[in-house]
């Protein structure tokens, strides 16, 4: 965990007002460095692993794996004789309910024709890696539903872009990587990418796509030396996963821009600054995504991304993959 340490140790320099994770992030990033040293990522998108909650598809059931230090304390006393026989009964009926949800969902994305269709049309290569449990079956092969989604927001991003022509790709908050998995596979075209997200979110995403494309894939480790975060003046596949604060280092110009949820979840004086390096980098497309519900005390309304952006962006409101869910996504895309 050299690359986990060095992010840890160095974001303590910098200025954490602009490059730190704020309020909404704050208490998930300490059970996630909690759950990642007690048990690394081999199976962080499982049911035993609370690293990735709130940013990859894992599915936690146990209460302890998503506490921070004082919680972890308090819930030792599950571990009292007595308590912990109903405690792990009490696991062992979520647990049961669980398996009874991912078996419901996996019989509705199998059978539904939106889903068919995203199949027919795009490539799905190791999707299910690293113990994914939300995940289903259609033709004697796993997909996971995550990556399902993310085809669906490509497929409705590509109204307004041609993923086809774009070389360069910037991505804030990125997730654990899989949107960029995703897009490699479909659009090999795609060769220069900075992948930038907050500690130590971007220490799983990097060890991720690493698991895929090896030496593609510049770390902290390597970006940290130097002065000047640039592309090689080249056709090769890189891959830029870099904390905030680099951000004043890159030395770039990108195709396309794009985030998927977490502007709403930031200070707006993060995306402010942000924008301003976006602009910086002569980005030519721009696409935003966002949820639909959303809490004042952590976030702002999704509509208000487009003041970041002189109100130049098109919105629209679109269906999830599966619509009888009834919930929306909101688009904002440049024209």
């Amino acid at each position: 965990m050299k690359l986990l340490d060095l992010l840890l140790n160095d974001e303590k320099k910098i200025d954490r007002s602009l490059y730190s994770s704020g309020p909404y992030w704050d208490y998930k990033n300490i059970k996630t460095l909690l759950e990642i040293k007690k048990k690394g990522l081999k199976d962080f998108r499982s049911f035993s692993n609370g690293a990735g909650t709130s940013f990859t598809d894992n599915m936690p059931f146990d209460i302890r794996n998503e506490l921070g230090k004082r919680g972890r304390l308090l819930a030792k006393i599950f571990s009292l004789p007595g308590l912990n026989k109903i405690f792990d009964s009490q696991l062992s009926l979520t647990k049961n309910y669980l398996d009874t949800y991912l078996k419901t969902i996996s019989i509705i994305y199998s059978e539904n024709k939106n889903v068919e269709k995203l199949i027919s049309k795009y490539k799905f290569e190791k999707t299910t890696e690293f113990n994914c449990m939300k995940k289903f079956t259609y033709k004697n092969k796993d997909y996971s539903i995550f990556y399902l989604e993310i085809a669906d927001r490509i497929e409705k991003l590509s109204e307004s872009f041609n993923f086809s022509k774009t070389r360069s790709l910037f991505e804030i908050g990125g997730g654990f990587g899989a949107n960029i998995h995703f897009l490699i596979t479909n659009f090999p075209n795609i060769k220069k990418i900075v992948y930038l997200d907050v500690v130590p979110n971007i220490y799983i995403g990097s060890e991720y796509l690493k698991h895929f494309y090896d030496e593609q894939v510049i770390d902290y480790s390597k970006t940290r030396k130097l002065d000047k975060i640039s592309f090689k003046e080249n056709d090769d596949l890189e891959i830029l996963c870099i904390p905030p604060w680099e951000i004043e280092k890159l030395d770039v110009k990108i195709d396309h821009f794009h985030n998927a949820a977490s502007f709403v979840e930031m200070p707006k004086k993060v995306v402010r600054n942000y924008c301003s390096y976006i602009k910086k980098f002569n980005t030519n497309e721009i696409s935003l995504i966002s949820y639909d519900e959303h809490d004042d005390s952590t976030t702002f309304k999704p509509e208000l991304l487009n003041t970041f952006f002189d109100n130049s962006l098109k919105v629209t409101w679109h269906n999830w993959l599966i619509e009888e869910y009834n919930r929306k996504t909101i688009y904002l895309c440049s024209q």
